[in-house]
């Protein structure tokens, strides 16, 4: 970890976090000038110019960047299963609760990348579904059918960012000669939501207290004679809020 504060500094702050790893202490800021990290939006008689734009890298196991994630500003920060479930990991196993849903149409799981989260962390909702045998579901595209989406009710000042689609495939249906963008085989969409920072959600991560994100999966899907009505099927989870780590 880099940061341009000096030593007693940095191991005071390593003393009241218990950190294990390594930290650099950039005085001066030369390090993450090099980097191109430095927040240049940041007056240079302000008392924190040097401060980097916040950020993490992923290395492979010879030490190569394969990946960069940074934010603006030092409070907004992906969490790192959060950045995880973008590069493919599915994060099953980790203790973090999934619902279940399953249909006529489709099966799927929907999680969330991080049980505890805190003002101002950006995480993920994530959605694995397996169409049926037979079945497709909606793309992104230019038709008028219901696009598979899982929509988050808006809720104390949460932020909801556009969902990744992956790639589709176009479907040709013979009898109106018509071609849509549809998924036929296992997939995956994910949606950022950033916590608030407002004071009333920092008093409650301080206090231990919890949020509850929920929203709305739907879907409509078709095989190769019948298209079905729209679904709409509810989504809840309830996470661990903690205090921001000063």
């Amino acid at each position: 970890m880099i940061t341009y504060d000096p030593v007693e500094i940095q191991q005071a702050y390593v003393d009241r976090q218990g950190l294990e790893f390594p930290m650099l202490s950039d005085v001066g800021s030369a390090v993450i000038k090099r980097y191109g990290l430095l927040n240049e939006s940041v007056e240079a008689a302000s008392r924190v110019y040097g401060i980097p734009h916040p950020g993490t890298f992923i290395l492979d196991s010879n030490g190569r960047v394969l990946e960069r994630f940074f934010e603006r500003g030092y409070q907004p920060r992906n969490t790192v299963s959060s950045i995880a479930v973008k590069l493919g990991n599915p994060l099953r196993g980790t203790g973090v609760d999934g619902i279940r849903l399953a249909t006529d149409h489709l099966e799927a799981v929907a999680y969330p990348t991080d049980r505890i989260v805190a003002p101002g962390n950006r995480f993920s909702v994530v959605l694995d579904v397996t169409p049926k045998f037979g079945m497709h579901v909606y793309a992104p595209g230019s038709h008028s059918y219901q696009v598979i989406t899982l929509r988050i009710n808006p809720k104390e000042g949460l932020v909801a960012h556009p969902i990744i689609y992956p790639e589709s495939e176009i479907y040709h249906f013979e009898p109106l000669d018509e071609r849509v963008e549809v998924y036929q085989q296992p997939f995956r969409i994910v949606q950022d939501v950033t916590i608030p920072t407002v004071p009333e959600i920092r008093q409650r991560a301080v206090d231990g207290g919890s949020l509850i994100i929920d929203g709305v999966f739907e879907y409509q899907a078709c095989d190769d004679v019948i298209c079905y009505n729209p679904v709409v099927l509810p989504v809840s989870w309830t996470l661990v809020l903690r205090s921001i780590i000063d």
